[in-house]
């Protein structure tokens, strides 16, 4: 699907003093093009997102990563900074405490996770309920269920347009245990109120012109 018109903007330079958000994400493609919409959107926040390198997902390469953009790109002056770890449940759900630990004691370190995949994030842009699947815990299932309510699947370019509903949909009926969202539910929610403040102004600008497209 080429991108249309609408979304066809100048990506801008981030100010001096602008806030950083480094986004260290399990999947390769998926999450870091997801991300990578709000690199630029505003000169206030600049958007990293860093994808896993030949397949290396796991909690310790993940930790590894975030430690390694800490030394390349934060400074200590700056606190506002931010690192988010973004992991999925289906193949790390016994090692995640490691991760949960790390960011305990590092203030900068937040981690987000869903079950059982990033898929189930990408669902609530679309729908406030959760799905009646056979197996709701498999992530081929909600790839499978992606793909039948999305006409051509979800595009990156287009749809984290719709971030801010899919914040309040994922929020609204979000469930856990403990630190662990229950299948069909993710914690990414969080991370997108971490951010969406900063780019508050463009989101709405972008989707005032979808809604008015004759007066572009």
């Amino acid at each position: 699907m080429p991108k249309p018109k609408v979304f066809d903007y100048t990506k801008k330079l981030p100010f001096r003093d602008a806030s950083l958000l480094i986004i260290i994400c399990e999947g390769s493609k998926r999450e870091p093009d997801y991300f990578r919409f709000f690199d630029g959107l505003s000169s206030r926040i600049k958007v990293i997102a860093i994808p896993n390198e030949s397949g290396k997902g796991s909690p310790v390469h993940l930790m590894e990563n975030a430690k390694k953009a800490e030394e390349t790109f934060l400074d200590a002056k700056h606190t506002a900074d931010q690192i988010w770890l973004v992991i999925d449940t289906d193949r790390w759900q016994e090692k995640i405490h490691e991760l949960r630990s790390a960011c305990k004691q590092n203030s900068r370190w937040n981690l987000v996770q869903s079950n059982p995949c990033f898929e189930v994030w990408l669902y609530y842009h679309v729908k406030t309920d959760t799905p009646e699947l056979n197996d709701i815990g498999a992530c081929k299932s909600w790839k499978n269920l992606m793909a039948t309510i999305i006409p051509g699947g979800f595009n990156s370019n287009i749809h984290p347009i719709k971030i801010e509903k899919a914040t309040k949909n994922a929020k609204t009926v979000y469930k856990g245990d403990g630190y662990t969202p229950l299948p069909a539910h993710t914690q990414v929610w969080m991370l997108a109120e971490a951010f969406i403040p900063f780019l508050k102004r463009e989101l709405d600008g972008i989707k005032h012109r979808i809604q008015n497209p004759l007066k572009n």
